[in-house]
C-alpha cells in the first residue's frame, strides 16, 4: 500500500470539520500533488460521522475513524496511540495537524512516540527530493525559519492559520471508513474540574475583527471599537497593552499571548504593529490600519492605511458602516 500524506483531525461531537481542518486538507492535497502521494484523513473523537463524511467529500482518499465516548475531551494519553495506529496504517511520513488548543501536548508526544520530529507554526510545505522542508514562523511571527529533518520517523507538522485554501467539497463522494483500534487505558491524569464550555461566537471565527490599541487614549473610548465592530457585523479585538490596562477583556486580546485570528477583514486602530500583535493577525486576508505615526510598523503589514488620529477617523467609519445597511450577526460580515 502506498505512502500517504496524513491529516489528523480532532473532531467535535456531531460537528463537521473546522476551518482549520479544511485548511489542513488543502495543504495536504497540495503537497501530495507535488510528490505524487495520496491523502488520508484520521478523524478522532466521538460522534464523528459528519466530519468523516466531509473529509471524503473534500478529497481524502482514505478516511480512518476512531469513534468512542472516552476520546472526549481530548487526552494525549488516548489520542497518541490512535494517531500512531493511523500513521502506521497509511505509512505516513508527513503528518499534518490542524491548529487547535491541544497542539503543544499532542504534536511533540506523537513525534517522540515514533522517533520522528515535530515543528509548530508551519506556514509552508516544500517537497525536498523524497522528503519535506517545513517553513514556520519564529520570534512571534517576525521571521520565518526553514526546517529540514534528520529523524528516521515521521515529520509531525502543526499548521499555522490560513496555510492553505479549503479544497472544494464534492457532495456525495463517499469512502468506506477504516476503523482504528482504541486502546483501553487508565488515565494517569484526573480532571478535577472540567473547563467551562465556550458559549457564543468566538473571536477566532469572526470574519471581521476591529481591534483597538493605546492610540484610543482612554478606556472609555474602546466603546467606539465595539460600535464599529457591531456596525460591520464583526467582533471587537484589542492589543495586549489595553487588555493589561483593563480597557478590554482578556478574551478580546489578539496576539502572540492572545487569540490568533484569520478574518477576511482586520482593522488595527491605534495599534503600532509590534511583532507580538502581528503574530495574532498577520494572516488576515485584508488589514486596514489607522495610526498617527506614518512610520509605525503596522503600515508594513497593512493593505490599506490611514495616517490620522483614530478618534477623528472612528466616528466617520461608524457613520459609513451604518449607512451601508443593518448590522449582521457577530462574526458575519455584511455586504
Amino acid at each position: 500500500m502506498p505512502e500517504h500524506v496524513l491529516v489528523v483531525v480532532n473532531a467535535a461531537p456531531g460537528a463537521a470539520l473546522r476551518d482549520a481542518d479544511r485548511e489542513a486538507l488543502g495543504a495536504a492535497l497540495a503537497f501530495g500533488a507535488s510528490r505524487g502521494l495520496p491523502v488520508a484523513c484520521a478523524v478522532i473523537g466521538h460522534d464523528v460521522e459528519a466530519a468523516a463524511v466531509e473529509a471524503a467529500e473534500r478529497g481524502a482518499e482514505r478516511v480512518l475513524v476512531a469513534d468512542a465516548a472516552n476520546l472526549v475531551p481530548f487526552s494525549g494519553e488516548r489520542f497518541v496511540p490512535v494517531a500512531v495506529e493511523a500513521i502506521r496504517a497509511v505509512e505516513a511520513r508527513v503528518v499534518l495537524v490542524p491548529r487547535g488548543p491541544d497542539l503543544l501536548e499532542f504534536v511533540p508526544r506523537l513525534a517522540a512516540r515514533l522517533d520522528g520530529a515535530s515543528v509548530s507554526g508551519v506556514v509552508e510545505l516544500r517537497a525536498d527530493a523524497d522528503d519535506v522542508t517545513a517553513v514556520a514562523t519564529a520570534f512571534g511571527g517576525a521571521a520565518h525559519a526553514v526546517y529540514r529533518f534528520r529523524a528516521p520517523g515521521p515529520r509531525i507538522l502543526a499548521l499555522a492559520p490560513a496555510v492553505a485554501e479549503a479544497p472544494e467539497r464534492v457532495s456525495g463522494r463517499t469512502l468506506a471508513r477504516e476503523a482504528l483500534a482504541i486502546a483501553e487505558l487508565s488515565p494517569r491524569v484526573e480532571v478535577v474540574t472540567p473547563a467551562a464550555p465556550l458559549e457564543g461566537p468566538r473571536l477566532e471565527d469572526a470574519a471581521v475583527v476591529v481591534s483597538g490599541g493605546r492610540g484610543l487614549g482612554a478606556g472609555e473610548r474602546y466603546a467606539l471599537i465595539r460600535e464599529l465592530a457591531a456596525a460591520l457585523g464583526g467582533m471587537p479585538g484589542a492589543s495586549r497593552a489595553i487588555v493589561d490596562d483593563a480597557w478590554a477583556a482578556p478574551a478580546q486580546q489578539v496576539g502572540l499571548t492572545g487569540k490568533i485570528v484569520t478574518p477576511e477583514l482586520y482593522f488595527a486602530i491605534g495599534i503600532s504593529g509590534a511583532s507580538q500583535h502581528m503574530a495574532g493577525c498577520s494572516n488576515a486576508r485584508c488589514i486596514v490600519a489607522v495610526n498617527t505615526d506614518r512610520q509605525a510598523p503596522i503600515f508594513r503589514y497593512a493593505h490599506y492605511g490611514i495616517v490620522d488620529d483614530c478618534l477623528a477617523v472612528l466616528p466617520e467609519l461608524i457613520r459609513l458602516a451604518g449607512e451601508s445597511g443593518e448590522p449582521g450577526e457577530p462574526g458575519e460580515p455584511r455586504a
